[in-house]
């Protein structure tokens, strides 16, 4: 049975007059989003997916646009209007909180409108888009860079395992679980995510899904001594790939919640377009 999303609670004088002058630091200036991005032309009923035993309910709104902030991180911040829905997955014990799985739904053509008057940023958000589109279109078996995912991190891409590719009702995508960090430190057991990264096959809609994830495989803590560490980080390379083997060979129940379910959770997406 589809789950439908349920609305969260509420989110006389002379002609020519004397102007003072006024230093204002460089543009541009974007004073006003366009409709293009303060509007989202679906509505909550036309997105259906099943979270089938990951979780009994899922809550869904529509967020308003939040306009880009160049002078804050991270880069591209800021959102055009879109779907969001949510739903918390139990926790293996008491001990343990796993944050809420999130899938947003964003039209292509407000995530671009979003930077009308940022040359530069425009131009990232087009290779943002159409490098997903370059990838779903030749599915290579490997991807020797970082892949960019939206909404934008605060953080780079670390390490990626367990990449496949996923096709939903609507279109298809990418899966992969990734680590973002913003220093030179060990990975722990915590710091995984479940990413999806999809366009509907019109590719008018972006899809991003995610999950925070635990596996058994790495370290709750990880201290190391100022020696220590100053070796950590001249193997740091060799240790990316060790662990990235380490969870490139664990099966889809070496995660919690496993990868299986959520991959379910994607392909049973559909987006009903108008």
């Amino acid at each position: 049975m589809k789950t439908a999303a349920q609305p969260a609670p509420s989110d006389a004088g002379s002609d020519e007059l004397e102007t003072p002058s006024v230093s204002l630091p460089p543009g541009p200036y974007v004073l006003q989003l366009s409709e293009i991005a303060t509007e989202f032309p679906l509505s909550l009923e036309q997105v259906r997916f099943q979270p089938g035993p990951l979780a009994d309910s899922v809550q869904g709104r529509r967020r308003a646009a939040r306009p880009y902030q160049p002078n804050q991180p991270p880069y591209l911040n800021g959102e055009p209007s879109h779907l969001l829905y949510q739903f918390q997955v139990p926790s293996p014990n008491a001990e343990i909180t796993v944050p809420p799985a999130t899938l947003k739904i964003y039209s292509v053509s407000g995530l671009r409108a979003m930077y009308a008057g940022y040359r530069q940023e425009l131009q990232a958000m087009n290779q943002v888009i159409n490098g997903l589109r370059t990838i779903l279109t030749q599915r290579p078996f490997y991807i020797n860079r970082p892949i960019a995912v939206l909404p934008t991190i605060e953080g780079s891409e670390v390490l990626r395992s367990q990449m496949e590719y996923l096709r939903f009702g609507s279109g298809n995508g990418l899966r992969f679980v990734g680590v973002y960090k913003q220093d030179v430190s060990p990975i722990l057991r915590d710091q995984l995510v479940y990413m999806f990264q999809g366009l509907t096959t019109d590719g008018r809609y972006y899809v991003s899904f995610s999950q925070p994830l635990l596996t058994s495989v790495l370290p709750a803590t990880a201290p190391l001594t100022a020696d220590q560490y100053d070796v950590f980080v001249a193997e740091y390379e060799v240790y990316l790939r060790r662990v990235a083997q380490q969870l490139n060979v664990q099966g889809s129940s070496g995660f919690f919640p496993d990868l299986a379910l959520l991959d379910d959770v994607v392909r049973s997406l559909r987006i009903q377009t108008p």
